[in-house]
C-alpha cells in the first residue's frame, strides 16, 4: 500500500499482517469517536509529572509560565493532572502545548478547555510531529522554545512507522536540523540518507527546544533511544529508571513469571 510520507515523498508502507495503525492519525480518530481507547497507555504516568515538576522546579521561571511540550497526548489526562499541579504551584497552565496528529484528539481537548479562564487553558495543536511541513503550519513555534518534553509512549507508537528517506534533491519541507545532516552527508554524490522514526522526532524537537530542556518519556522499550546516532548528537540521555509495569500485565498461572518493567528516559538537549 502507498502512503505519503512526512518527508513529502512517496514510500511504500511494509504493512504486517494484523499489525495495529500506530502510525496512521485515521487509526486513532476511529478509536477515540467510539470510546474505544480509555486514554491510558502502560500506566497513569503518575511518575512522569513528578520527573516534569521536579525538572521545572529547578529552573528559573520568571513568569512562572513553564513551557511544556506534550508530546501525542490522544485523550490522556496526564495534561490534565499536570496542568492541575501547576495551578497548585501558582504557574500557568496555558504553558502546556498539547499536540497531536488525530484531529479527534485535538477537537476533545479543545472542547475541555474552551471553558477554562485563559491563563490556565492548555494549547490544542494538531500536527504530525515526522512532519516539518506540518509543524511549520501550526502555531507551535510560537511557544518554543520549551523547557520540558513530555512523552507517555509517544515514541513508542511512532517507532512503528517507516524509516524517512531524505537526499539532496528532497523537497524545501525538510527540518533544518535534518537539511544540516542531509548537507554533511551527501558529499556531492546524491547519496540517500534514512532516519529512523524516534531519531526523524528528535531532530524535529531540536529547533522547538534550547541548550538544557529535557525530554521526559514513558516506554515500554528498554532501547527506544540506543544506537542512534543523529539522535545522541543533539539529545545526551540522563537517565532510564524502571518502573514494576502495573499488576495484570504477567500471567499469574506462569510459575516464574519474571517482572516486566516501564522505563522512563530522562533526556537533555545538548
Amino acid at each position: 500500500m502507498a502512503s505519503s510520507s512526512p518527508a513529502g515523498r512517496t514510500r511504500t508502507k511494509k504493512k504486517i499482517t494484523g499489525a495495529p495503525d500506530y502510525d496512521d492519525a485515521a487509526f486513532w480518530d476511529t478509536k477515540f469517536a467510539t470510546g474505544q481507547d480509555v486514554g491510558e497507555w502502560l500506566n497513569s504516568g503518575e511518575g512522569l509529572i513528578e520527573a516534569v515538576l521536579s525538572d521545572l522546579e529547578r529552573r528559573p521561571l520568571p513568569s512562572g509560565r513553564p513551557r511544556v511540550l506534550h508530546l501525542g497526548p490522544g485523550i490522556s489526562k496526564l495534561g490534565t493532572k499536570l496542568r492541575d499541579a501547576f495551578v497548585r504551584r501558582g504557574w500557568m497552565g496555558n504553558g502546556i502545548v498539547n499536540v497531536d496528529f488525530s484531529s479527534e484528539a485535538v477537537r476533545l481537548g479543545q472542547e475541555l478547555e474552551s471553558g477554562r479562564e485563559a491563563t490556565q487553558a492548555m494549547h490544542w495543536v494538531s500536527a504530525d510531529l515526522r512532519s516539518w511541513d506540518d509543524i511549520m503550519s501550526t502555531n507551535l513555534s510560537h511557544f518554543a522554545p520549551f523547557d520540558v518534553i513530555l512523552d507517555k509512549s509517544t515514541s513508542d507508537a511512532i517507532a512503528t512507522s517507516e524509516p524517512q528517506i531524505f537526499s539532496s534533491s528532497s523537497d524545501s519541507g525538510i527540518c533544518p536540523t535534518v537539511r544540516e545532516i542531509v548537507d554533511q552527508n551527501q558529499n556531492g554524490d546524491g547519496k540517500e540518507i534514512s532516519l529512523s522514526p524516534v531519531e526523524l522526532l528528535s531532530l524535529h524537537l531540536v529547533p522547538l527546544t534550547q541548550k538544557g530542556t529535557t525530554w521526559i518519556a514513558l516506554s515500554y522499550s528498554t532501547s527506544r533511544f540506543d544506537n542512534l546516532p543523529h539522535l545522541a548528537a543533539h539529545w545526551r540521555l540522563v537517565s532510564r529508571t524502571g518502573l514494576p509495569a502495573p499488576s495484570g500485565e504477567t500471567s499469574s498461572s506462569a510459575a516464574h513469571t519474571p517482572q516486566v518493567f516501564h522505563w522512563i528516559y530522562i533526556l537533555q538537549r545538548k
